[in-house]
């Protein structure tokens, strides 16, 4: 479901963070269209997974439950999508209050939906919570935001449908290596060296990945900010890199004196087995960082298949040196694998973005009113 989802979007929710804030009076067309388009896409990618047998052996062959997972694709790509509306559109404390209530109702159903059906009570409690979620916010988005949108900022400034076609794949090619490489690195782990020693390696990563989706949420508001406000360019990238230095300093600091307290908390043998990888995959975080950091500018001057050949590159790398070395080194490959690509991260991604950050100080002109 997640992964048809994270496809069907279509890179709109870049998209949406990129031009939302200068759509004006076009951006309730915009949103409806990108809707539909997604939608429409979120609805061949399931059915045509359910036709090639891909889901026979978790989903049951009853219609019901393949109208229930069809529908349930097509509802998370809805709530992906809304989140990154609600960010275009400066509204990200909704984005908080939505996801905390999801999983509230979603934890309050489990033990219910799981009495029900044992083989699909947890798959029913991800999926209903979405009707509820996805009714309110569509509800809050085309009856008050999108409309006081179109009418306070009526200057719109969309690019072309070519140049956003230029745009949109050139995201879907850094999304589906973002999607597939952690799978495939998770599909290596477990034909080399089996399921428990990728429980070992997917506990460290788990965490370290939560300060990289941080990271994330910080350029995403950068990028919406400095959309909306490109003669305040320098002072929102002073922002953002403040807002990370917080975040990873501290976190990479302390993750890694504590890993072992951190994860025997889960078991000795995630500590004897995943301290070395969690240290060194919190120690690339700063190569990942400079990348994302690199991406806001990367979108605001409209050169995203510049990020795209750097992002593959990277992940190309990082392949390969968890193939050649997992062998000898066990999860810990990864963790090498992790800093060797963070240091080719940073060749390549930090010489740009210093470059295209000082270019910020002759940004200063007024906004247009």
């Amino acid at each position: 479901m997640l992964l048809l989802a994270n496809l069907a979007q279509l890179s709109f929710g870049s998209i949406f963070e990129r031009f939302l804030p200068i759509a004006g009076h076009l951006t309730g067309g915009f949103v409806r269209r990108a809707y539909s388009t997604c939608i429409a896409f979120a609805f061949i990618l399931a059915i045509a997974y359910l036709i090639l047998g891909f889901g026979n052996r978790f989903l049951p062959s009853a219609f019901i439950w393949r109208v229930l997972f069809i529908a349930s694709v097509v509802l998370w790509t809805i709530f992906a999508l809304q989140d990154s509306v609600l960010i275009g559109l400066r509204e990200s404390r909704w984005v908080a209050v939505e996801n905390i209530g999801y999983s509230i109702v979603k934890l309050g159903l489990l033990p219910l939906c799981v009495i029900l059906s044992s083989g699909q009570g947890i798959f029913v409690a991800w999926t209903v919570p979405l009707i509820l979620t996805n009714l309110a916010v569509t509800w809050y988005l085309f009856t008050r935001r999108i409309p006081e949108q179109m009418l306070t900022a009526a200057v719109a400034d969309l690019p072309s449908t070519k140049e956003l076609l230029v745009l949109a794949g050139a995201q879907y090619a850094s999304l589906l290596s973002f999607v597939f490489v952690p799978s495939i690195v998770t599909l290596i782990v477990i034909q080399r060296l089996g399921a428990v020693a990728n429980a070992h390696y997917f506990l460290p990563a788990l965490i370290a990945s939560s300060l990289t989706l941080f990271a994330w949420g910080i350029t995403r508001s950068f990028l919406v900010e400095a959309s909306s406000e490109p003669h305040a360019l320098r002072a929102h990238a002073n922002s953002a890199l403040r807002a990370l230095a917080i975040l990873l300093v501290p976190g990479i600091f302390f993750g890694c004196i504590f890993a072992p307290q951190i994860l025997s908390f889960f078991g000795h043998s995630y500590e004897v087995h995943g301290t070395t990888l969690m240290r060194m995959l919190l120690l690339s975080l700063p190569g990942t960082a400079t990348m994302i950091f690199y991406s806001t500018f990367a979108w605001l001057d409209k050169r995203v298949w510049s990020m795209t050949a750097r992002n593959l590159a990277t992940n190309a790398l990082y392949l390969v040196v968890v193939v050649v070395l997992i062998g000898r080194h066990g999860i810990d490959a990864i963790g090498i694998a992790a800093v060797v690509n963070s240091g080719f991260t940073a060749v390549l991604f930090l010489p740009a973005s210093i470059k295209r950050y000082r270019q910020t100080v002759t940004v200063s002109h007024e906004p247009t009113s």
